[in-house]
């Protein structure tokens, strides 16, 4: 077995210091762009194609495998002095070469817009640059150094990103992706994915074969460091971007003459664009679109199906994403004379065919079923109340028999997230004293069988925490606790007391996309939550011990569906950090606390609770949480749920756990309000996530 990085560095340091004719595929570029370009660099280029005339003026564009950097000369061209050009090479005597005459390229067009960085194309997270000044000033000899070093990459990947997320407008590369190991290719893609702002594209170069490359080709070192063995095989190629997640892809050069033809097997040279954008919920508000042909009907990256002539409903984010794809020359854009109300669109479901009067503002049509939105057979008028729903429909929200105590210690927490429905922060005064943690224990002695499910704020950081934890354990049936992870490294007793116990941690974990995640909860939250998860996985949770993750939208919009999201949470998390957990669990925002803040201030506050209204999901009603359980808050009085608890919506106007038969709850009225629409919506929504499971 060959060492392939290896082998290519050798490779390509001898094609740094003379011209090597075998590594380069005939290309033509824009004579009038290598004119400033000195003759060393252009003898000393090898590539497949050129990306260049993808690029438009003030893009910022990164190359990846830079090499001499003769592609990233003539793009800096292109994209001009309010552009930039950022070129990323792991070989040293290839970043010599372009750094040679950085400076004079840059004199001679009047402005300097081009860097070199060493890094390897499949981790853009990582400055190799810094590694080595690292390792000059701390040589690696010993076990404990390696550890220490380790630790270093660690820390640079997490807070000194070389190339952060969605950060570049197009990313490009010249015949390099066929030279990363056969086992970092997927990484490589998902690289390209995450550093692109959404909306970028990808302009990809490369040697693909039309089959399946023999192992005894992969191992010969000439014929890998030559762009031959490492290629992808042409449809597996395109794949690759689809399951990075892009869209809209397409072959914009297809070589029809092979470059080499080896054993039968033809390589050629071809040149792929893809988009970043799919990201996001998808809410309706009476767009649609009309395949014009000429096939009979089309279907895109992510199953919307569209039959030529026909209006098709779809989603505002499909509608803007086709609107400035390279593919919208094929259809024709109608935008709604007004807005709809916002509803949660099913994209990729089946056709939904759109009525040429919802454009016009006067119906709104899913699936064919035609009704008025202020008055339709659903009733949903966004004047409407809750409580006025549960009477139209003749439904009520009764306590059902209690299988669970909810306590919300208090507010006390060491963030203060934007969407925290009790306002928690480091600052709050509101913790729940010992009278009433004693009042619990002996609520629990007296019900066996219960749950106990913490809540706050912080919980962990109530100084009573561990020692309730343990008065609780011999009286109930399990221990659930609501954590959102980084507080957990403040202390080690925490995670080990709560594995005696056998507690079930439940874990804030807003997005899988650390720059929503930190938007969201803090600067660094989502790194202290990655380093927290591993810790809990190394103590056996996310296994037997059960460990479950939380999702919240960052925006004011309604989650994607909860088997969708855990698949994609599942996979990202698994192969990027090699953590695993339990469940996780899909929470609609409530138009409370902090979030309800942000809508106000946004002006927005009408159009969710418009939302959430449109979104009713009358189903839901039996499996709401708060049927069945009942949560103290940190004073000792009880609500139906910590929603209540939050407004001040106490049961019986504030009855306290000192004088309360859970027997005598059942059958009470649920306190409703407005905010009740938040767990009705779609799929409904609770402490435990989605209320219908598929």
């Amino acid at each position: 077995m060959i060492d392939k990085e290896r082998a290519v560095y050798e490779r390509y340091r001898k094609g740094a210091l003379r011209k090597e004719d075998s590594l380069c595929c005939p290309t033509h570029y824009n004579p009038d762009f290598l004119k400033v370009i000195p003759e060393e660099i252009l003898q000393k280029d090898y590539g497949c194609g050129d990306p260049s005339v993808y690029v438009k003026e003030e893009e910022t564009v990164l190359d990846l495998g830079s090499g001499g950097g003769k592609l990233c000369y003539i793009i800096s061209q292109v994209v001009g002095p309010s552009g930039k050009v950022i070129g990323i090479d792991m070989n040293n005597e290839m970043l010599s070469l372009a750094k040679k005459y950085q400076k004079e390229i840059g004199d001679r067009l009047g402005y300097h817009n081009v860097e070199f960085k060493k890094a390897k194309i499949q981790n853009l997270r990582l400055d190799l640059e810094k590694i080595d000044e690292f390792l000059r000033n701390n040589p690696v000899s010993t076990s404990s150094e390696l550890n220490r070093m380790n630790a270093h990459i660690e820390y640079l990947e997490r807070e000194e990103p070389l190339v952060p997320d969605n950060s570049i407008d197009v990313v490009v590369s010249n015949c390099v992706l066929n030279l990363v190991k056969p086992e970092d290719k997927k990484k490589l893609f998902k690289e390209i994915y995450r550093i692109l702002k959404s909306g970028g594209k990808a302009v990809i170069s490369d040697i693909v074969s039309d089959e399946d490359i023999p192992e005894h080709f992969q191992n010969d070192p000439e014929l890998w460091s030559g762009c031959i063995s490492g290629a992808l095989r042409e449809d597996l190629f395109l794949k690759s971007f689809e399951d990075a997640g892009f869209y809209g892809i397409e072959i914009i050069k297809w070589d029809e003459k092979p470059w080499q033809v080896i054993d039968k097997i033809e390589f050629r040279s071809v040149t792929v664009a893809a988009y970043k954008g799919k990201g996001g919920p998808c809410i309706d508000y009476g767009h649609a679109v009309v395949y014009k042909g000429p096939f009979k009907k089309v279907e895109d990256d992510d199953k919307h199906v569209f039959e030529r002539g026909k209006r098709i409903a779809v989603c505002r984010k499909t509608f803007n994403i086709m609107r400035k794809s390279s593919y919208s020359h094929n259809f024709i854009f109608m935008e709604p004379y007004e807005l709809l109300p916002p509803r949660v669109f099913p994209c990729g479901e089946g056709i939904i065919y759109r009525d040429p009067q919802e454009i016009k503002g006067i119906t709104y049509s899913e699936a064919g079923a035609t009704a008025s939105c202020s008055q339709g057979v659903c009733g949903c008028d966004s004047t409407e109340t809750f409580e006025e729903k549960l009477i139209y429909l003749n439904r009520e929200l009764k306590k059902d028999t209690i299988t669970a105590i909810q306590v919300n210690v208090g507010s006390l927490c060491n963030q203060s997230c934007i969407h925290c429905h009790v306002n928690g922060s480091p600052h709050s005064k509101h913790i729940m004293p010992w009278s009433v943690m004693e009042g619990i224990v002996e609520l629990f002695r007296n019900n066996p069988g219960l749950k106990l499910d913490m809540t706050g704020g912080s919980p962990e950081l109530h100084p009573d925490f561990l020692d309730f934890i343990r008065a609780c354990s011999c009286h109930v049936n399990s221990i659930s606790v609501r954590s959102n992870l980084t507080v957990l490294l403040a202390n080690p007793e925490f995670i080990e007391t709560l594995k005696h116990h056998n507690v079930e941690i439940i874990c804030s974990f807003p997005d899988i996309s650390s720059e929503n995640t930190d938007y969201q909860r803090g600067r660094g939250v989502f790194h202290k939550s990655i380093k927290a998860l591993k810790i809990l996985n190394e103590s056996g949770y996310g296994d037997k011990l059960m460990l479950h993750l939380v999702h919240n939208p960052t925006g004011f919009v309604l989650p994607t569906l909860q088997e969708v999201l855990e698949n994609r949470y599942r996979d990202y998390l698994r192969e990027e950090y090699g953590i695993k957990f339990n469940n996780l669990y899909v929470l609609n925002n409530m138009p409370i606390g902090r979030f309800q803040d942000m809508l106000h201030k946004q002006s927005y506050y009408e159009k969710y609770i418009s939302l959430l209204k449109s979104s009713f999901n009358p189903v839901t009603i039996g499996g709401l949480m708060c049927r069945y359980i009942l949560n103290i808050g940190w004073d000792g009085r009880l609500h139906d749920c910590d929603f209540n608890n939050a407004l001040n919506l106490p049961i019986n106007g504030g009855v306290t756990l000192m004088n309360i038969d859970l027997n005598l709850l059942t059958g009470n009225d649920i306190v409703v309000g407005d905010h009740c629409y938040g767990c009705t919506a779609m799929k409904g929504s609770g402490c435990y996530g989605t209320v219908l499971k598929d």
